[in-house]
């Protein structure tokens, strides 16, 4: 969603009113085996198709194209920025982003040359869509996650500053370190205040439960609660979340709801792959150019950069150390809803651009790799062996892009502000990354776009185009309805959750609220200048401590202290996404 990072990605309840995407005719599936419930590996959608690679000199001048300038006057709060995308609320980056966490860790060293099968690598999450990122392995194994009741997951201290009295932290040992079930989830604030939100939701349905069904056992409720909050986050994925990327038209054409439940039509996707690199390594890392510059995260703070090096809690959205005590997230701000005065923030574009920060990864603890997150995306895409994008294109029965249509650089409209791919390296010729690809497909299917720039105004709802979205749509639905106890394969009525339902359900501490009637949203925006200050890059997995003022929380970080955040966020950014 953007770093691993994203780490993925309007109006009231987001989901109704995503605009959907024609849905050319697509190959026939190339692969007929049938497999069960997937493993802890990773494999290829198309693995008759050929690897593509090119020179470091061609990855460092992409990897660079991609990386925009820090700018030194970003665009003004409240003013309309180019590199807005109006269909997609700023929030769905890091839903994005807790999904990502929720199907994939690739927890290798920091290795991103030597070449690699994917049939090497080792999933270290449950790839279902279950919530193992938040439950764990459950209250027997996973004990330090879990009240001592057994049933309930612990939280953080309360956060002030939001609309949302009950706002907390993670939880945290002694040493500032969060206790959640997959510490990726304490690398911003934001994915965090999302994984907060989680164990809100499930104490909640806990509390429900018992009230009303005191016979049942400990165990029992435990197994209920988890039932209902997985199939809440369930429905949230194939209702809005998916809708918001990939367009209505195209999750229709993949999973539809019938009288019975729910009828899926998977052309690409089978368990067989388990976790097709396609998705993990390069279609699911769209999340990165959504990332905006600045946030604000509540009306006392002031926008501040996802990441900013400074390791100073206050001082951007870094994570892996307790949050500012004023640093309660008002979700208003993220996912627009119905009545409210705030006027919500929205994504970046879906394009070949992300913001400077994201090139100041932190270095490994090694100190090797290279701290541009795009240059991190192309190595791994070349050193496990991905096709070329128009390759992918053809093997789904998609017409590839032209050379000039595939465009490198922000999508704001401003003919200087692109240029070809094969401007930048004549050996992307016919022969482009597939994550790129990807990028690029979105450009061209909202704008009209030749000779490597964009020729007209927007005609189409930013989200992924026919390669990209059906990838992200037919991996996600296919692993969803991979598992026995899916939404996708209960026959039993199911509530209707979107994002900002679930947010009111946790703010009003009940456990089941109706989507909320999507607001109208707004048409194609204006082609204005796109902002990237030292901006923001989700980090990835590990933690540090910080030490806070009983005060205020948010003093001062020993060097010590400094060190090992960074080391946190080092280890993080080798990590996935």
């Amino acid at each position: 969603m953007k770093k691993a990072i994203i780490h993925g990605i309007v109006a009231a309840s987001v989901g109704a009113m995503a605009i959907g995407i024609a849905t050319p005719t697509l190959a026939a599936a190339t692969v007929t085996a049938t497999c069960g419930t997937p493993g802890n590996g990773y494999g290829q959608m198309f693995p008759s198709l050929a690897s593509s690679s090119w020179s470091s000199g061609a990855i460092d001048a992409l990897s660079s194209a991609v990386l925009a300038t820090q700018e030194t006057n970003p665009t003004p709060e409240g003013q309309p920025d180019a590199e807005d995308n109006l269909q997609i609320p700023a929030g769905y980056t890091y839903f994005g982003q807790f999904v990502d966490h929720d199907l994939t860790l690739d927890d290798r060293a920091n290795d991103l040359v030597t070449p690699t099968p994917p049939s090497a690598l080792v999933n270290g999450r449950t790839p279902q869509l279950d919530l193992d990122s938040v439950y764990g392995s459950g209250p027997s194994t996973s004990t330090q996650l879990y009240e001592g009741d057994g049933m309930r997951l612990k939280v953080g201290e309360v956060l002030t500053g939001s609309n949302d009295a009950g706002a907390r932290d993670l939880p945290r040992g002694a040493n500032g370190q969060a206790v959640i079930g997959d510490p990726r989830n304490d690398e911003n604030r934001l994915v965090a205040g999302i994984h907060s939100m989680f164990l809100r939701f499930h104490n909640a349905t806990v509390d429900r439960i018992v009230l009303a069904q005191p016979s049942l056992s400990t165990a029992q409720v435990f197994a209920q609660a988890r039932a209902e909050v997985v199939a809440a986050y369930q429905s949230i994925i194939i209702n809005d979340f998916l809708p918001q990327i990939v367009g209505q038209r195209q999750v229709e054409d993949v999973v539809r709801k019938t009288p019975t439940g729910y009828a899926t039509n998977l052309r690409f996707y089978n368990a067989c792959q388990q976790m097709p690199v396609e998705f993990s390594v390069a279609a699911y890392r769209f999340g990165h150019s959504m990332v905006r510059a600045l946030y604000r995260i509540n009306a006392s703070t002031d926008r501040v950069p996802v990441f900013s090096g400074t390791f100073v809690p206050g001082s951007d959205l870094t994570g892996f150390s307790p949050s500012p005590s004023t640093f309660g997230v008002n979700w208003d701000f993220f996912v627009p809803s119905v009545g409210s005065t705030v006027k919500a923030q929205w994504s970046y574009k879906i394009d070949n651009s992300i913001t400077s920060s994201l090139g100041l990864l932190p270095l490994p603890a090694t100190g090797a790799g290279p701290a541009n997150l795009a240059k991190r995306n192309l190595l791994r895409s070349q050193q496990i062996g991905l096709p070329s994008g128009q390759a992918v294109a053809r093997a789904m029965g998609v017409t590839p892009l032209p050379d000039d249509k595939i465009l490198v650089g922000k999508a704001t409209g401003v003919a200087t502000d692109t240029q070809a791919i094969t401007s930048v390296s004549s050996e992307f010729a016919g022969n482009a990354p597939l994550w790129t690809y990807i990028l690029a497909e979105a450009t061209a299917h909202a704008y009209p776009v030749s000779g490597g720039k964009i020729i007209g105004p927007q005609r189409e709802a930013y989200r992924l185009g026919p390669v990209g979205g059906r990838i992200v749509a037919e991996t996600i639905v296919g692993l969803m309805k991979s598992d026995p106890a899916s939404i996708l394969n209960s026959t039993a009525p199911t509530s209707r959750y979107t994002f900002r339902s679930l947010i009111n359900a946790v703010m009003n501490n009940a456990a089941i609220t109706p989507a909320p009637k999507p607001a109208p949203a707004p048409k194609h925006g204006p082609a204005h200048k796109k902002s990237a200050p030292r901006v923001k890059v989700p980090a990835i997995t590990a933690r540090s401590q910080a030490v806070v003022t009983a005060k205020s929380k948010t003093s001062r970080v020993t060097s010590a202290a400094r060190a090992r955040q960074a080391a946190a966020l080092a280890r993080s950014a080798a990590r996935s996404r």
